[in-house]
């Protein structure tokens, strides 16, 4: 305990050291700024010490369906694992069922799980469409990420309009283009 309270105190120092030779706050406004920054970062990751992926994808019982079922801008914030800088957007969801289904809460709970760590878009998108697959053995499932990420606003300014959109299939959505095509349309 005493190492991880030293630890934050030094960490604390050093960051408020660096705003201090960078900006033309005073030392004691730079403690500050510090200390809150620390504080929020430790929130957002430490947010999910209490939880247990499995917990959160109990499958409903007894209930069938047999087509695609569409979750349309699901909103997330993540922390970028190269900058420490947020990106933010939407998660489209498409999933083919088998036999499981999950309630609608479960896919906004599991984005904020997943995204309550240091990680990529690229990664975000792949491990959320991975583990709906692994937890309701769909047919196939279907992820689209569409995010503004502000470390590359920050270094480039005049891009600060786009946003950065990845994807990732598994099952019938890998496989059938025609399935995709329909997701993407649905989605959109």
């Amino acid at each position: 305990m005493k190492k991880n309270i030293e630890g934050k105190i030094e960490t604390k120092e050093g960051l408020a050291s660096f705003l201090y030779n960078c900006t033309d706050k005073t030392i004691e406004e730079t403690k500050i700024i510090a200390e809150r920054f620390l504080e929020q970062i430790e929130t957002k990751l430490k947010k999910n010490n209490n939880l247990d992926i499995n917990l959160i994808f109990q499958a409903l019982d007894n209930v069938e369906h047999s087509q695609p079922i569409y979750f349309k801008q699901l909103p997330f914030i993540s922390l970028c694992e190269h900058h420490l800088l947020p990106f933010f957007g939407f998660v489209d969801i498409s999933i083919f069922p088998s036999n499981k289904i999950a309630g609608v809460s479960k896919f906004t709970d599991l984005i904020e799980f997943l995204s309550n760590q240091l990680t990529l878009q690229e990664k975000l998108t792949k491990t959320i469409a991975n583990t709906i697959n692994d937890k309701l053995q769909c047919q196939g499932v279907f992820v689209r990420i569409k995010a503004k990420h502000l470390c590359s606003d920050i270094v480039n300014p005049q891009n600060s309009t786009s946003n950065i959109i990845t994807t990732f299939s598994t099952g019938l959505y890998e496989l059938d283009y025609s399935l995709r095509s329909e997701a993407l349309l649905n989605l959109n």
